[in-house]
């Protein structure tokens, strides 16, 4: 009887042990691991100059495709006006290549800079220098940018009603939608990196006050 409850004592320590072990690592899940499944960034999309200006060029044959324009007619006004609304984009684009480029080698200057630093700049100081030309650069890329998608929303509206005239309603309708879409895979989405570490140092201020 005795050696049936040491035995009961040694074999519940043991599993204790065990469980403390796995715990550290929160169930066996490494920090390693944690780091990839919930500290993983989503990927980012590289700014580009181009792109927030709104330069494409739609591909004719996909769009008729898209819109299943089956009248021969209709197809031929449709790739008319395509491709004049293409070559319009091309001339704005080859006229602004320099500003364009421009503007991407100052933001890839800015992002390593804040790399370097470790994202510590606060947007909302305005005396710190990063902040300043931070500051700065937005209004350089909005002197630049403006202007170029005034003129692209010009000929946007021309090709627009061009084709409103041309398909049915219902093929209309697709075009629009097809039209914001590719409009809105140009724009680089926001990191969240800036967001989640903030909230981490907000909650790490609101623990040092409390000791």
């Amino acid at each position: 009887m005795r050696k049936i409850f040491l035995f009961t004592v040694l074999f519940s320590c043991f599993s204790f042990f065990a469980q403390g072990q796995r715990g550290g690592n929160g169930g066996g899940r490494s920090p390693q691991n944690q780091n990839r499944q919930g500290g993983e960034e989503r990927e980012v999309k590289e700014f580009n100059a181009s792109d927030v200006a709104g330069i494409f060029y739609y591909d004719i044959k996909k769009v008729i495709k898209k819109l299943k324009v089956k009248d021969k007619k209709t197809q031929n006004k449709v790739k008319k006006a395509l491709k004049d609304y293409n070559f319009k984009i091309k001339e704005i684009a080859f006229l602004n290549s320099d500003k364009f480029n421009g503007l991407n080698e100052v933001m890839k200057t800015l992002k390593g800079t804040d790399r370097r630093q470790g994202n510590r700049n606060d947007d909302n100081d305005l005396e710190n220098p990063v902040t300043n030309k931070r500051e700065g650069i937005r209004g350089k890329i909005q002197n630049i940018i403006r202007p170029v998608r005034n003129e692209i929303r010009g000929h946007e509206e021309i090709l627009n009603e061009t084709l409103e005239n041309v398909l049915s309603e219902k093929q209309n309708m697709k075009w629009i939608k097809y039209q914001k879409k590719q409009k809105e895979e140009l724009m680089p989405k926001r990191p969240e990196r800036n967001q989640n570490n903030n909230g981490q140092r907000q909650r790490g201020n609101g623990q040092q006050r409390r000791f």
